[in-house]
């Protein structure tokens, strides 16, 4: 049974209020959990009107639910001032996906701008605290990958492709981003990579992509998962742990890598096949563009400790897909 928190007056001043957009999500609900452990944040949650918020409302100081679907530079604004908001945390994604890059970033930008400017509106010294991903930091070159965004022209890696919508809006979110900060705006970018374990909301996009790989058949309509290639991977609570370092410690136009463990798609497989105690050959594979995602200068300057490690963590996650009822590995 969930204890209730025991939020602080408004007027206490050692604990900064927190406005998180996009807090039903899968990151969002693991963030509100988190937050809600510390002494020194509260959560404000504004969600969209058509949002189920029973999984977060424990955790958050307040719920705010917008005026409309779509979150407005306007309201933002009001929010901010009304409740002394001293960080905004943009976890926001149009759900579902649309169908080109251009009609989502279309409907992404709207959240992202409206956390931009209704700060900029209020106070120089409101901390935005944007989401990219891991991905958009990888050129064609391979080798080691830093939070250090690439040049503007860069050329992807081509096992890129299966992503390319999310790749490309994130990569035109991080655009806006970084002429904001350019322009002397107060925001950073946190980079999570591929992001797996269990939040009190929803699952990830990790649940049903790992399953797909180590079935190799469509599911409900779906393709099969892409060939094997690295990535990086963090567990939930601990990319909610670097989103409230970057609260503490982040600086204006700081960019931050979550990456706590090099892992190709078939190792991660591998280790959930076991977990789940099912029957799965995995590809040799063989790292030809030599990826490697390297966050260590994220862990020293906002002094961060990765607690998880997949191998003894993935059972858990199993376990939580099945709750979800998102499962489908039985007929393997």
């Amino acid at each position: 049974m969930l204890e209730t928190k025991e939020f602080p007056d408004e007027a206490d001043s050692s604990v900064k209020n927190i406005l998180l957009m996009g807090a039903t999500g899968y990151i969002g609900g693991a963030l509100c959990r988190k937050l809600s452990q510390t002494q020194d944040f509260a959560v404000l949650a504004l969600v969209r009107p058509s949002r189920d918020i029973q999984a977060i409302k424990p955790f958050c100081k307040e719920i705010i639910y917008s005026q409309e679907e779509q979150f407005s530079q306007k309201y933002v604004e009001k929010v901010i001032r009304k409740h002394d908001v001293k960080t905004v945390i943009n976890l926001a994604w149009h759900m579902p996906p649309e169908s080109t890059k251009e009609a989502q970033f279309a409907k992404d930008r709207i959240a992202l701008e409206a956390a931009l400017h209704a700060t900029s509106e209020v106070s120089p010294d409101i901390h935005v605290i944007a989401t990219s991903g891991n991905f958009s930091l990888v050129t064609a070159d391979g080798g080691r990958i830093t939070e250090t965004p690439p040049h503007t022209g860069s050329r992807k890696l081509e096992y890129l492709a299966w992503i390319e919508l999310l790749v490309n809006v994130n990569l035109m979110k991080d655009e806006l981003i970084e002429e904001y900060i350019s322009k002397g705006g107060n925001a950073s970018i946190v980079y999570p990579s591929s992001v797996y374990g269990s939040s009190p909301t929803r699952g990830s996009i990790w649940d049903f992509a790992i399953q797909q790989f180590i079935t190799g058949k469509p599911h409900q309509g779906y393709q099969p998962f892409p060939p094997d290639f690295m990535t990086a991977w963090i567990h939930v609570e601990d990319l909610a742990n670097c989103y409230i370092a970057a609260a503490r410690k982040g600086s204006k136009g700081g960019h931050y890598l979550a990456a706590a463990e090099n892992l190709s798609i078939s190792q991660m497989a591998t280790l959930f096949a076991e977990a789940a105690q099912v029957k799965f050959q995995a590809p040799i594979f063989e790292n030809k563009d030599n990826v490697v995602f390297d966050d260590s200068y994220t862990r020293e300057v906002l002094q961060l400790e990765w607690k998880y490690k997949a191998a003894d963590d993935v059972k858990a996650w199993v376990e939580r897909i099945k709750e979800l009822g998102t499962y489908f590995l039985e007929d393997v």
